[in-house]
């Protein structure tokens, strides 16, 4: 079993695109925090920093790198409200930040532009007021750093600049945080765009292939199904059955009732019809009052089975809103198709036994 761990394991998860992405962003901020261990390393050898932030950023960095890893990877992250860690990674960087600000001696001034680059870690997923919540927990990491090099470490410092450095730091946060809040809130509202626009592609290849008033899918939509499931049956040696289903008698319902009485029926009968079939079937309107059916993987006896079932379950519809006594039936003609012959040919005969069904008395299944 550990040598199957093994095997399966990766550093980045390879089922969740999401959360792969997460953890390359965190990656990247493990990186930075490479970067600016080096220049302190090279700050220290340059006689610019102690040595106790240097065996402070070796304890601490790989404690808070580890942590996250383990978040991200155990996926416990996903849990939290925002599962990219975002406010707690720039937290987490600014208290390390402060560590080493403390440590900094004259070289404070240079080392906050690392404040800066912390803010852009940001600005794709933070809003204003959340920026300017970090832009505070600066100040008063920073503010706490000059509280404690009056108590701890006055000699040599010249605190007039380090509450100038404050001063600009603030105006510099403020004005971030207002500008990235901003960039944040376009690229938050390209992204409903761009999902709000998806959708809309959606509904409009529905409305393509779909018929307005049944639901179904419409002839065009119907023809190109047929003409794919030919030839998944020509390329794998299938079997499909074709029916084709009229309305007895809609025309008396339009005379008689209105045509608002029509659409219902049409709209009942599509959605009864519907429902009798598989998952893996199809149907549609091919025109009027008539429909067709595709039984995919099904020989005639089985087409036959769903037919007479469609049906009686048409003729057992009851339409109250019409009238309590108002019944239809259909008429379905059935046929199988043969290897190799052309789908008007399959159509044509269905409908040669559609006639046969309305010239038998309607409602009824025949087939070819």
């Amino acid at each position: 079993m550990k040598k199957d761990f093994l095997i399966n394991f990766s550093i980045a998860p390879k089922d969740d695109r999401k959360q792969a992405l997460r953890m390359r962003r965190f990656f990247m901020a493990a990186s930075a925090y490479a970067l600016c261990s080096s220049l302190a390393y090279v700050s220290y050898l340059s006689g610019f920093m102690e040595r106790e932030c240097i065996w402070g950023f070796l304890i601490i960095i790989p404690i808070i790198n580890i942590t996250l890893y383990l978040l991200f990877r155990t996926g416990l992250n996903l849990k939290m409200a925002d599962p990219s860690l975002t406010a707690i990674q720039m937290s987490a960087a600014i208290l390390v930040t402060m560590y080493g600000m403390y440590f900094a001696n004259e070289s404070r001034g240079v080392l906050l532009l690392i404040y800066v680059m912390i803010l852009i870690f940001g600005i794709f997923r933070l809003n204003t007021s959340s920026f300017l919540y970090i832009s505070a927990f600066t100040l008063l990491t920073y503010g706490i750093d000059i509280v404690l090099l009056h108590l701890y470490r006055p000699q040599g410092i010249n605190f007039n600049i380090e509450y100038l450095q404050w001063g600009v730091l603030a105006l510099v946060m403020v004005a971030f945080s207002i500008i990235g809040g901003y960039i944040s809130s376009l690229r938050q509202n390209l992204s409903i765009s761009k999902s709000q626009q998806a959708k809309s592609i959606e509904i409009i290849r529905e409305m393509a292939i779909r018929d307005e008033l049944t639901g179904l899918f419409n002839r065009r939509h119907l023809m190109e199904l047929l003409d794919q499931e030919k030839k998944r049956s020509s390329r794998g040696g299938g079997m499909f059955c074709l029916a084709m289903l009229d309305i007895d008698h809609f025309k008396n319902v339009n005379d008689v009732h209105g045509h608002l009485a029509g659409d219902e029926v049409l709209r009942t009968v599509a959605t009864m019809m519907n429902n009798s079939l598989r998952n893996t079937e199809f149907c549609g309107r091919y025109g009027g009052e008539e429909f067709m059916i595709v039984l995919t993987q099904t020989d005639i006896k089985g087409a036959l089975i769903c037919a007479e079932r469609v049906r009686t379950n048409i003729k057992n519809i009851v339409f109250p809103e019409i009238d309590t006594n108002f019944k239809v039936t259909v008429s379905i003609g059935v046929s199988e198709y043969q290897m190799r012959e052309d789908v008007e040919k399959v159509i044509s005969r269905s409908d040669e036994a559609l006639y046969r069904a309305k010239k038998g008395g309607r409602n009824r299944v025949e087939y070819t």
